[in-house]
């Protein structure tokens, strides 16, 4: 069984354009989540996913040359962009991550695959409810639940949003894993420059 990471981002962001490619230590913030997400023992590849607007040129070449591959697809079907990623590059086990997470723990992921696995559920993360630091959010689902939610969903915000057609379902088994206490109102992503 394949597991894919498949990391969402965009360079069009409203509130902060272009912030995945803003530098931290002079490196771009999204290398700096790849690099984290690399840790990983549990994950066989990671892609990034984004959408074939021309102000993702630059992210796309700067992942590529990091060697990861690209998935370009729809701007605002993101869930159509996560099947279509997922099922090329044959998935059987999906983590999302989002590009807005630098911080992102490689051990805190292995721990969801692995309860995912352990569990057999379709769907598993860490925020439901969110008890981590905002910005270590992971999900884990099946490409079956995600090839169900892409089949099914028909509302824009379920199409927009990758997983919340399932977890708004009850078609489907999910899990969750919390810390010790609630550290949800702790920032580690980045939306904002004040970020």
């Amino acid at each position: 069984m394949k597991t894919l990471a498949i990391v969402q981002a965009r360079s069009n962001s409203v509130r902060f354009p272009n912030k995945v490619m803003k530098k931290i230590n002079h490196v771009p913030m999204i290398g700096i989540l790849i690099k984290r997400l690399m840790e990983s023992k549990e994950i066989n590849e990671i892609i990034l996913a984004t959408s074939l607007n021309k102000s993702n040129d630059d992210l796309v070449s700067y992942i590529s040359n990091e060697g990861i591959s690209c998935f370009r697809g729809d701007e605002n079907d993101v869930l159509q962009r996560y099947y279509e990623a997922a099922r090329i590059n044959n998935g059987d086990i999906i983590v999302r991550i989002t590009g807005d997470c630098p911080l992102i723990d490689a051990r805190l992921v292995d721990e969801c695959i692995k309860e995912f696995k352990d569990k057999n559920f379709d769907y598993f993360t860490n925020t439901l409810p969110p008890s981590f630091p905002d910005g270590l959010d992971v999900e884990v689902f099946s490409f079956k639940a995600l090839e169900e939610a892409h089949n099914k969903a028909t509302h824009n915000s379920d199409r927009e949003h990758v997983t919340k057609y399932i977890r708004d379902s009850n078609d489907f088994t999910k899990g969750n894993i919390s810390y010790d206490k609630d550290l949800s109102a702790i920032r580690w992503t980045v939306d904002e420059k004040d970020d």
